[in-house]
């Protein structure tokens, strides 16, 4: 009898939250603070399968959201082998701060009898961090979410109350299906689940998944489709909704057992990262030893411009500690906290964002709060903060660094695309470098051959920077790294590297020619180093007439209509452009997360996580030491599935004996040496930035 009141009190329970979901009248601001009024005006977008609502400054990412949205239905629809009747609905965020401070959807959660969390309805909740490949990935496994909840636990309420009580799915099944859907597989998973099978000690699959589910469950399913075809995980969600048991589902699609296959999957993980192993390198340098029992992630990790001290950041679930540490001594600092633990909400990692200044004698700090953007320029010697409001244009910072004492680059949000800015301090002035809607980011200063310049990571297409909003080409390519000469103020950028099945970030300066970067190539993030040179692309012709006018054309081209008589003077003009040559330098075990350089020292600091816990290491920098990298199994599994798509190779790159790789030009003849050309010809115009005045206004109108 008792069993009886505690179904109908689920039912009841049940039947009002999804009254709730199906009205039109949403409450904002009950229990959650929200610091502006964007809320109270939504918008929408609404396609094929999609109602997209977005708000504020959110349209451009709106925008992307609905193209993200529509290519990739059709495609997730093939892998889960379902269909829905109803539109499904995106609710998009300019970033997670005002994700967090949103109080829509939370009246549509209902926990089973099993303590799961299901959202009840066709609600999807992204936010924009910078970069498309993640909203895709959010994209993705929020559609994924809703057709497993429709799938396992069915589209009425008698369906879902019956599957509730009778299906008790283990916490992997689900969460793992969902990120192998939002994305098969990539560098930092592989990455982390070689770190807990090599290092931890686990017996078996279900000891990892009861540490890790979503990190064991998308391997299995990574592991299952790999092996088995991905047409047999649609197979396994059918047949497990059917007999309600997992081991049902993988004896009869599979022909295995549950527990065979769970020590084949063990089995074939711990033998091929052994094998990785065996090519593969330790971390190299000294290991800082850093404060962090709770094994905390720590971010921003910095170096002080003389070399003998370390910022960085340790963030638990949302509250942040800065500490400035000495590398000597081993003491350290706090120098500012704030936020609060919530184990509820998704941590933001990003902010506070760290900078020395290269004066040596402050740090700069930007981070946020009651969703303001705030700069902290914290002295070292009297322990006093100056803190400074950022325009209120920005909605988000994502990386700094100090081109001066008095001035910064910033990779930053603004209207919903990430660009490349400059802020002085003094007069509070913003000048934009890129303006169009690829995804621009970890801007950092350089000065190479004495020319002053940005490095950053890009997934533009192209090196000419043209004002552009978004169309159907979407930015969810692969980053590159692009260089910026402040010096020449050209449109066109030099592209340093060129690689579509891999990643460059974290790009700093290491001396006057040398730079360096992180690059996962090989399928490991190892570090790679490169310079900058000046060659002869082509020469322009120019046929001086004899009225006075001149035609100037590329040296292979004619015009059959001029009349040789016409001409007074032919002459040649060599054009000069910049090229990056780069090679590899580590061939790490682990990903490096992060780096940073002291150039006036000659020291590099770097992050990995290595047996479950994040280490700083720091160490002499040798950008010309050559190390040819092993190309992990993953990796190896990329360049089959794009020669199998196209038959010629994706990236055309001329190797030297000793490394350096040159990515290759167009229309390119033999290099010429620049040195080679006469002084009078060579462009000296050079521009003073530091001494130059920027506007400050994002305006509609303004070009880079």
């Amino acid at each position: 009898m008792r069993q009886q009141k505690y179904l109908l009190l689920f039912f009841a329970i049940c039947l009002c939250t999804l009254s709730f979901g199906q009205t039109n009248q949403v409450e904002f601001g009950k229990n959650r603070v929200q610091y502006h009024d964007d809320f109270d005006d939504w918008l929408m977008y609404e396609s094929y399968n999609f109602i997209t609502y977005w708000y504020g400054k959110g349209r451009n990412i709106g925008q992307s959201v609905v193209l993200m949205a529509e290519q990739d239905y059709d495609g997730i629809q093939n892998i889960l082998e379902h269909r829905m009747n109803d539109k499904i609905e995106i609710i998009v965020y300019t970033d997670i701060t005002d994700l967090k401070q949103s109080n829509i959807g939370s009246e549509e959660a209902f926990v089973n009898t099993g303590g799961q969390t299901k959202i009840v309805g066709n609600k999807i909740f992204v936010h924009f961090d910078g970069n498309h490949n993640n909203l895709r990935r959010q994209i993705r496994e929020g559609i994924a979410s809703v057709y497993l909840n429709a799938m396992l636990f069915g589209a009425n309420l008698q369906e879902i109350v019956q599957n509730a009580v009778m299906m008790n799915l283990p916490m992997w099944f689900k969460d793992g299906l969902i990120s192998y859907v939002g994305e098969e597989w990539n560098t930092e998973l592989d990455n982390r689940l070689r770190d807990v099978i090599l290092h931890e000690d686990f017996e078996d699959f279900e000891d990892i998944a009861e540490k890790y589910p979503k990190l064991a469950g998308h391997a299995l399913w990574y592991y299952i489709g790999q092996n088995y075809g991905k047409s047999t995980v649609s197979n396994l969600l059918y047949l497990t909704r059917i007999n309600r048991s997992v081991e049902s589902g993988f004896l009869y699609v599979l022909g295995s057992s549950y527990n065979r296959t769970l020590d084949s999957w063990m089995m074939y993980f711990r033998q091929r990262y052994k094998a990785e192993a065996k090519g593969l390198a330790n971390i190299e340098g000294k290991n800082i030893k850093i404060k962090n029992k709770r094994k905390l992630p720590l971010t921003q990790v910095k170096i002080s411009p003389d070399g003998k001290k370390i910022a960085y950041v340790a963030n638990e679930i949302g509250k942040y500690k800065v500490y400035i540490q000495d590398l000597q001594t081993g003491d350290r600092d706090l120098v500012i906290k704030g936020g609060f633990r919530n184990a509820f909400q998704a941590t933001d990692y990003n902010y506070p964002l760290l900078g020395w200044n290269p004066n040596n004698m402050e740090l700069g700090i930007i981070l946020e709060k009651r969703d303001v953007i705030k700069t902290v320029q914290y002295d070292l010697n009297t322990k006093k903060k100056i803190t400074d409001f950022l325009d209120p244009q920005y909605d988000r910072i994502y990386s700094m660094d100090y081109i001066n004492t008095g001035k910064l680059v910033l990779s930053a949000q603004v209207n919903g695309y990430s660009d490349i800015f400059t802020y002085t301090f003094s007069t509070r002035q913003t000048a934009r470098i890129t303006n169009d809607f690829w995804d621009d980011l970890n801007a950092s200063f350089v000065k190479i051959h004495g020319q002053k310049g940005i490095l950053f990571s890009s997934n533009r297409q192209n090196v000419m920077m043209e004002r552009s909003k978004l169309d159907s080409i979407l930015p969810i390519n692969t980053f590159d790294l692009f260089y910026y000469s402040f010096d020449k103020k050209s449109n066109e950028l030099v592209r340093v590297t060129n690689t579509p099945l891999a990643n460059e970030w974290k790009a700093t300066q290491v001396d006057s020619t040398w730079f360096t970067y992180i690059s996962d190539a090989s399928g490991v993030f190892n570090r790679q180093s490169g310079y900058l040179e000046d060659f002869v692309a082509y020469y322009e012709k120019t046929h001086h007439l004899n009225d006075g006018s001149k035609i100037v054309l590329h040296q292979d081209s004619t015009l059959a209509n001029l009349d040789s008589m016409m001409i007074d003077s032919t002459t040649f003009q060599p054009i000069v452009k910049t090229r990056a040559l780069v090679q590899n330098n580590t061939n790490y075990n682990r990903n490096i997360l992060d780096q940073h350089t002291s150039p006036r020292s000659g020291k590099l600091v770097e992050t990995v996580f290595a047996d479950d816990i994040y280490k700083i290491y720091i160490r002499d920098m040798n950008p010309e030491k050559t190390l040819e990298p092993r190309t992990t199994r993953f990796h190896r599994q990329k360049l089959k599935q794009l020669e199998s798509l196209s038959n010629e190779p994706a990236v055309e790159i001329k190797e030297s004996n000793v490394g350096i790789q040159i990515l290759e030009e167009a229309e390119t003849q033999e290099p010429i040496e620049v040195a080679d050309i006469p002084v009078e010809k060579q462009d000296t115009n050079k521009i003073d930035i530091d001494n130059y005045m920027f506007q400050s206004e994002f305006d509609e109108e303004e070009t880079p």
